[in-house]
């Protein structure tokens, strides 16, 4: 993985005269490679079709490392979470000859909607809840096999607003994360022990 700083700041994506701009963001990580389901394309409000990712995340306490995976769909509707192996070489493992074939090897139907962002840390599944309305807060759920929990939990909501993406930073034992709209933008840890398992 690369992280390139962009040497522009306008709205264009790429080369640009004087250098690279980024949509007025100063760092970006360029795609080298991707994957894709033999089924095509997702719908975005089935829960039992092609998955719809809507975040990702590295789980380094799995053997082996793997990624994980949320399902956000566009009517609320409870989406999926998905785990799938890494090799070696940092690629996805596949599991057939041609290596053309990836398989999840763990599946679950989560009892959360809206999921914006997920961890994966020793069995707990952690998601990032946001609300549809504008000044609602989101919640971060801990989710197991067994049970759900969510920040501070009842009508008290104390999760960011539009929560994204979440990554456990394995040196300093905090989560970080960062919330969705331009105007609101904030980027914050948290220790992973304060989090809801």
């Amino acid at each position: 993985m690369h992280i390139l700083q962009a040497s522009v700041n306008s709205h264009a994506i790429g080369k640009v005269d004087g250098g690279y701009s980024a949509w007025g963001y100063q760092y970006v990580m360029p795609a080298i490679g991707s994957y894709s389901y033999d089924a095509g394309a997702c719908t975005g409000n089935v829960n039992t079709a092609v998955p719809c990712v809507g975040s990702l995340s590295l789980d380094r306490s799995s053997v082996p490392d793997s990624l994980v995976t949320t399902e956000y769909l566009n009517n609320g509707t409870k989406g999926r979470m998905l785990r799938y192996n890494f090799g070696s070489d940092y690629l996805l493992n596949s599991s057939s000859a041609s290596g053309s074939f990836v398989p999840a090897v763990q599946g679950y139907r989560s009892g959360v909607g809206n999921m914006q962002g997920v961890l994966a840390h020793n069995n707990v599944w952690y998601v990032a809840h946001a609300s549809a309305s504008s000044g609602v807060h989101g919640h971060l759920w801990g989710q197991t096999t067994t049970r759900s929990v969510a920040t501070c939990g009842g009508t008290y909501q104390c999760w960011a607003e539009h929560p994204e993406s979440l990554t456990y930073w394995q040196s300093t034992g905090q989560v970080w994360s960062l919330t969705e709209w331009a105007s609101l933008r904030t980027v914050f840890a948290v220790p992973l022990t304060s989090l809801p398992s």
